[in-house]
């Protein structure tokens, strides 16, 4: 029995069945700020930029979500599935990217389409890569606290 409002919160996110309401929660956080950045970053000159910087950024943070946050923290594991899932499942986008990359074909823009299959693969493949980098180096650092205490 939850002692306080605190042990209740916690026991809830532990919940299995507090997953769907979380990736709800979640997703409409991921989705919102992605809209945001679509606003900010208009696609100027026809590239998507905004599409690029989002999937950029979500291999980068999904990296440390599944390697180091999923692996390493006490967060309970529906909270930290709903990062993953909903938090930057509606975050990135691949259809949005295979949608301007059609069209970029469908326009004969083919060297637009060349730097922007270029660019997503090099970049979200090397931002997973940081992610990992990062998720490793913030796994020692909670080793050597572990150690210190």
């Amino acid at each position: 029995m939850p002692r306080n409002t605190t042990d209740a919160l916690k026991d809830a996110l532990r919940n299995p069945h507090s997953l769907t309401p979380l990736v709800l929660l979640m997703g409409f956080i991921g989705a919102s700020l992605r809209y945001i950045l679509e606003m900010l970053l208009p696609a100027g000159g026809g590239f998507p930029t905004a599409t690029l910087a989002v999937n950029i950024f979500g291999c980068f943070t999904l990296g440390i979500i599944n390697l180091h946050i999923a692996q390493r923290s006490m967060l309970p594991t529906p909270l930290v599935k709903s990062m993953g899932i909903g938090l930057i499942g509606a975050f990135t986008t691949v259809s949005a990217f295979s949608v301007e990359s059609l069209s970029f074909l469908q326009q004969g823009l083919y060297p637009t389409f060349a730097l922007y299959l270029g660019a997503t693969a090099v970049t979200t493949l090397a931002a997973a890569w940081a992610g990992k980098l990062v998720a490793d180096m913030l796994g020692r650092r909670a080793e050597r606290k572990k150690v210190q205490r």
